[in-house]
């Protein structure tokens, strides 16, 4: 049974649904604004670190291509990925050159083998830190390149190098290291460079006991005559020509050397013949037909000849010193008998 307020009654409770739905609504609205506030606010963070990351970006683009360190991203698979000029320069290829072609393509023959191993410690997380090897440059050149690269890791795929051009550091090496073996005038090893080298060549036979060492000694007869009467620039020529001649006859398994003013050394790794020892003979008879050659000099036509002393190791020597002495007895041997000859020591010149 209804009463005269059911319709006032309905009309709150509309009333009522409808305010409540408001507040609702207002209050949904409200959470909206909330999140719509913190989504502008997220997307010009966002867009803020975009921007710095951009930047960052840029910055490390033309870092990388106007560096003056040559640069380069390579993979595992063997090629570059990018080179920046300075990379380009230094070899002197184009960019498209050095990416289209495997970088083993340009790594010298010798080098391969290493260079794969280091690429396979970079990839097993090993750093490679000052690992050099030869790159041909497109001059048709080796230049020396030294690489520091990080390995790869769970986050990396790729290979960040930084490569240093050291062929004239290595040149340099080079040079220090000739020109502590070598005699700067006549450019044949030095007395050191032959002293090291005797005393190897003994310590092989030793140990391997199938030839002997044959030790020359030459001393060049007339050479003081010569520069006394036509001075030292004269005799400097002298012994030039006769270490040009030396060299001509010199074969594999021999080694001439400058040991004093004008005194000369061959060292040679004989090998024991069937019918005895090393034949030392055609040597000793080339020396003394090339150091009798004339000599032309700015002033006129020398000609000089040459004493050789012979001593074997272990034919009649047990070590360097007796090898070194045997040698020398021999030579003087030849200059007190009439010069220009050879002979191999024997005991009778003890």
């Amino acid at each position: 049974m209804s009463t005269v307020d059911d319709p006032d009654n309905e009309i709150i409770g509309r009333l009522r649904e409808k305010a409540e739905r408001l507040e609702s609504l207002e209050s949904r609205l409200r959470v909206l604004e909330h999140e719509r506030e913190d989504l502008l606010d997220s997307k010009k963070r966002l867009s803020k670190e975009l921007q710095n990351y951009h930047k960052s970006l840029q910055e490390w683009e033309w870092f990388f291509e106007h560096s003056v360190q040559m640069l380069c991203i390579a993979g595992l698979d063997g090629y570059f990925k990018r080179v920046n000029s300075a990379f380009a320069n230094a070899l002197g290829y184009s960019k498209e050159e050095l990416l289209s072609r495997p970088f083993v393509d340009f790594v010298h023959p010798d080098d391969i083998a290493k260079t794969a191993r280091e690429l396979e410690g970079l990839g097993a997380g090993r750093d490679s830190i000052s690992f050099e090897n030869r790159y041909l440059a497109k001059d048709g050149s080796w230049r020396w390149i030294a690489w520091y690269c990080p390995a790869i890791t769970n986050v990396t795929t790729k290979l960040f190098a930084i490569a240093c051009d050291v062929t004239e550091d290595r040149r340099k090496e080079a040079e220090i290291l000739y020109r502590a073996s070598h005699d700067s005038l006549t450019g044949l090893y030095n007395r050191a460079a032959f002293e090291e080298s005797l005393e190897c060549a003994i310590a092989l036979q030793r140990r391997n006991q199938t030839g002997e060492v044959v030790l020359y000694l030459v001393d060049i007869d007339g050479f003081k005559e010569v520069n006394d009467q036509y001075g030292h620039m004269a005799g400097d020529h002298l012994l030039q020509v006769i270490s040009e001649r030396f060299q001509q006859i010199q074969r594999a398994g021999e080694m001439v050397a400058r040991v004093g003013g004008d005194e000369f050394a061959f060292l040679v790794d004989g090998t024991m013949e069937e019918a005895g020892s090393y034949p030392f003979e055609p040597l000793a008879e080339r020396m003394i037909a090339q150091v009798s050659q004339p000599v032309e000099l700015s002033t006129g036509t020398v000609t000089v000849g040459c004493s050789i002393g012979i001593s074997t190791f272990p034919g009649t020597a047990d070590d360097f010193c007796s090898l070194m002495s045997q040698a020398d007895k021999a030579m003087y041997s030849v200059k007190n008998s009439g010069k220009n000859g050879f002979r191999k020591f024997d005991p009778s010149l003890i």
